[in-house]
């Protein structure tokens, strides 16, 4: 894309603040990710800013404008323009950092390259206005075209300042399919131990992006290439042969982590998303989905029942699972797609009859109504018009004189 124009791919409500700043005597710039992907002629999700006013003068500045002041002592605004949120943060210089993560101070600057020299890698280390055109001080407009992630400046002391550029790295190779250029990679390799000072959620979060990636296979085998695999998946190391399959998969993480982990046990899966502080439906989906995987697939109206209310909402993830690693399975998704239809995969809440119910008509000792209620439920997958309350109390005497253990003792 030639410079000229990406000012016409911008919207006018990102313009409106290049112009309210200008008025006032400053200059605003597009950097970041949203500079990057107009120059890859991909629409930006969102866009940011930075400009030489200070925190107290963009203040002013934007008085007419709903300002959230979203990072105010790292210089970062949100200025609501046109109903847009756009992150606009001062020109700035990173103070010492000490914990691998944040520089224990910020230094405001009227200096665009010192604020651009701070940043991660090269591609998003660009900058753009309508006056200067674009601001490329290290190669990153050629890095973008040639398809490479290079830290700016030397990549071991970007990886030092805040480690969870490492993972960034693998991310945005996942992201946009670029290869990580071999001296930023080898730094990756060397300072992968700042990754343990790193919160288990923001791993768990670049992860999670990194999976849900277009070039996900790229971006993982580079975080194993460059050892990283036991700081981020602790003692459940991805199978490195199943990397490739997981494109011919749907974007989902855990999906995805469920065909790499295959060989860890349900147990250990869920442990594992537990450590990464995953929510409670992703560490069950992630064991959910191995553990049906492992199932014989239904081959009957009947099983696909059993099959669907037992791994729900798992089931769909883990025949897709299995068709990944070549079998058979649309005679298993037609059976399993019919039955959540036609509403035949009867949960126990569903049952016509309820475990109280059986208590009262029937007399049952209620540490045996569980196992009652798993009985019946079977029996109306294997008939469905079976599930209405005079029929499901008929079986359930008889089941009774089978197990006479069902019922209380009589006094």
């Amino acid at each position: 894309m030639l410079d000229r124009s990406i000012k016409e791919k911008i919207p006018s409500y990102v313009h409106v603040l290049f112009d309210t700043l200008a008025a006032a005597g400053h200059r605003g710039y597009l950097v970041g990710g949203s500079l990057r992907d107009l120059l890859r002629g991909v629409a930006p999700h969102d866009y940011d800013m930075t400009t030489d006013a200070s925190p107290d003068e963009m203040l002013e500045i934007f008085a007419d404008f709903r300002v959230i002041p979203t990072g105010l002592k790292h210089g970062t605004l949100t200025v609501l323009s046109e109903g847009h949120p756009i992150e606009i943060t001062t020109h700035r210089c990173d103070g010492e950092y000490l914990d691998a993560r944040r520089p224990e101070s910020v230094t405001f600057t009227r200096r665009l390259a010192d604020d651009l020299a701070r940043r991660d890698f090269t591609v998003n280390a660009m900058a753009w206005n309508e006056q200067e055109g674009l601001v490329d001080l290290f190669g990153g407009r050629e890095d973008l075209q040639s398809g490479i992630i290079r830290a700016v400046g030397d990549p071991a002391t970007r990886f030092s300042e805040d480690a969870l550029r490492i993972l960034r790295a693998f991310r945005f190779s996942a992201q946009l399919d670029f290869e990580i250029e071999p001296g930023t990679l080898a730094a990756a390799r060397e300072r992968r131990e700042g990754l343990a000072r790193i919160s288990v959620e923001r791993i768990f979060g670049e992860l999670t992006r990194l999976l849900e990636a277009p070039a996900a296979s790229r971006g993982l085998s580079a975080l194993l290439d460059a050892d990283c695999g036991e700081l981020v998946f602790f003692d459940c190391l991805p199978d490195r042969g199943a990397i490739k399959a997981i494109e011919g998969l749907a974007p989902d993480a855990a999906l995805r982590l469920s065909l790499l982990l295959l060989h860890e046990s349900p147990l250990r899966l869920h442990a594992l998303a537990k450590r990464w502080h995953a929510s409670n439906a992703f560490c069950d989906a992630l064991a959910g989905v191995v553990e049906a995987a492992r199932e014989p697939l239904p081959a009957t109206l009947y099983h696909a029942r059993r099959f669907v209310v037992r791994y729900w909402p798992c089931w769909e993830r883990a025949l897709a699972l299995r068709a990944a690693f070549g079998e058979q399975v649309e005679e298993a998704f037609v059976l399993s797609r019919t039955v959540v239809r036609d509403k035949t995969a009867v949960e126990l809440r569903r049952l016509a009859v309820n475990g109280r119910e059986l208590q009262d008509a029937l007399g049952i000792r209620p540490e045996c109504t569980g196992e009652l209620l798993a009985r019946l439920q079977d029996l109306v997958w294997q008939k469905p018009e079976r599930n209405k309350k005079s029929v499901l109390l008929g079986l359930a005497v008889e089941l009774c004189r089978e197990h006479p253990t069902f019922l209380k003792y009589k006094e």
